[in-house]
């Protein structure tokens, strides 16, 4: 792996994880909720390293912080934005920013990702309104494939994804979000 072993994958999951537009999928999970938190354990590998830890993301409205957690190492990140910059804190000694989380990942890790795409993901749902969705018995939706990914939930909570894969080879990304809050 390029410069700097499995927290760069942890990274990569944060940066992945980061959405700094506007939401613009149709299908509703959480309503119109511009102010909420998740908490859970993420697992990331990108084929050749792997790592895992518990992520904590808020959002409000455009603005977004997650903060990473590395159980092992010890070691935290904090990826945060509003949209027209992203910064990103604990990779090096000084913090790194740029116009979006793709433009971070693209620099520091040398990634393609659909980063804007996962904050619909997240949520439960396509960033795009054609995308063809896959309904279980109940009618949630159990995945989709979009940007090459193909995202999967096997557990909803109250409207709410607690369960998500996104997989496009070699990469893959595994969420398990212990609560969902949304704030006022």
């Amino acid at each position: 792996m390029r410069r700097g072993g499995w927290h760069c994958v942890l990274i990569l999951a944060s940066l992945m994880l980061a959405a700094c537009g506007a939401r613009r999928g149709a299908i509703e999970t959480l309503g119109d909720a511009a102010h909420w938190r998740l908490e859970g354990r993420l697992a990331v590998s990108d084929g050749h390293d792997s790592g895992s830890g518990t992520v904590t993301w808020e959002q409000e409205g455009a603005y977004f912080m997650i903060q990473l957690r590395a159980p092992i190492s010890g070691q935290n990140w904090r990826l945060s934005g509003d949209g027209a910059l992203c910064t990103l804190e604990g990779l090096r000694a000084d913090p790194l920013t740029a116009d979006s989380p793709e433009a971070l990942l693209e620099r520091e890790l040398g990634w393609h990702l659909p980063v804007a795409a996962l904050r619909d993901w997240l949520q439960g749902r396509p960033m795009n309104d054609d995308i063809r969705v896959i309904r279980d018995k109940s009618g949630q939706i159990s995945g989709f494939s979009e940007s090459g990914w193909a995202v999967s939930y096997r557990d909803f909570r109250a409207g709410r994804p607690t369960r998500i894969s996104a997989n496009k080879p070699p990469y893959q990304v595994r969420l398990a979000i212990k609560s969902w809050v949304v704030l006022p």
